[in-house]
């Protein structure tokens, strides 16, 4: 099963070979940010809130036969204000358009 959350911040892919699982639930429990949840139906875990993910990576090194693979894909330099509002074009790139306002210090002015 594989994950992949684009967040404000980051967007990461959460691997996790299902057949390999054994059920020990050592990644649900060692996640601090309540990440994992328990697929009942199906005998393994999942990353239901992948949002919460601080990339501790916990879980991944707590897995007892390494089933869990997280991988960053990319950190977003994006302002969680403009993303929550929606207020970034979906053909923008993150960062993409934004000014650059400098250090406020122009070459050759000295105050």
């Amino acid at each position: 099963m594989v994950v992949t959350n684009k967040g404000q911040q980051q967007s990461v892919t959460f691997t996790v070979d299902t057949d390999r699982c054994c059920g020990c639930k050592r990644c649900i429990r060692r996640c601090m940010e309540n990440v994992w949840q328990w697929d009942q139906e199906k005998g393994h875990a999942y990353p239901k809130y992948p949002d919460e993910c601080v990339l501790c990576l916990q879980c991944e090194m707590d897995c007892l036969n390494n089933v869990i693979d997280i991988t960053p894909v990319q950190f977003l330099q994006v302002d969680p204000l403009e993303y929550s509002a929606g207020l970034l074009n979906a053909n923008q790139e993150y960062g993409a358009g934004r000014q650059d306002l400098g250090s406020g210090m122009e070459s050759g002015k000295q105050e």
